[in-house]
């Protein structure tokens, strides 16, 4: 049976154009039945709660006014109910400490270099996780996201390493029946194109099926 996704995407400097195949590529037919939208609170309109949800930004575009804690509530929620969550890149970024979008997300953007470096992404030695299946090292000039991390209730599996250092590149949680993956690169289609298997592995753990 097709799973149900819906992908949040497009701002000023991550336009939809940038997710646009890879989104594509991810989430066919007959497999997954695909909604997008620019705006996340978008979700809680809908008559039936997707299985999973991808955030590609933060979906609050110009005009429209942020995640209130009642509608990060509702999410959570959503989540806690069995929805799975990924937070891509800049879907990282303006969630504050101490909200029920951080108790989802357990991390958030905290600065990034101005210069895309290449980026090596590849899984953190020692570490073993089904995401991480017939992933290779991979690299590719990105927006290098370093991020502040609940490191001690998030699962880490994933480094990025370029000239500014070595950080956390991708986390997992389980929150109530729902689960939760944080990924950090992905600012370009290039990056992107290498990210495939990574990100469909994400998307089949967050719904169960791997």
């Amino acid at each position: 049976m097709a799973r149900d996704v819906y992908v949040v995407w497009d701002d000023m400097y991550h336009p939809e154009a940038t997710y646009t195949d890879i989104t594509n590529k991810l989430f066919s037919k007959p497999d997954w039945n695909l909604q997008t939208s620019y705006i996340a609170e978008d979700i809680l309109k809908l008559e039936k709660r997707p299985d999973l949800m991808v955030n590609f930004t933060i979906g609050r575009p110009d005009g429209v006014n942020e995640l209130g804690y009642t509608e990060q509530g509702y999410i959570k929620n959503m989540v806690e109910d069995g929805m799975g969550i990924m937070y891509v890149h800049a879907g990282l970024a303006c969630i504050e400490e101490y909200t029920p979008a951080y108790e989802i997300a357990l991390g958030h953007f905290a600065y990034h270099p101005q210069p895309h470096y290449p980026t090596m992404v590849c899984g953190m030695p020692g570490i073993s996780h089904p995401i991480l299946d017939g992933v290779e090292p991979f690299e590719e000039p990105d927006e290098h996201y370093f991020c502040k991390i609940d490191i001690l209730k998030a699962t880490p599996f994933l480094c990025s390493v370029s000239r500014m250092g070595t950080e956390v590149a991708g986390w997992t949680q389980e929150l109530g029946k729902g689960r939760v993956c944080g990924l950090t690169p992905g600012h370009t289609v290039e990056m992107l194109a290498k990210m495939e298997r990574l990100l469909s592995n994400a998307a089949k753990w967050c719904v169960k099926e791997m």
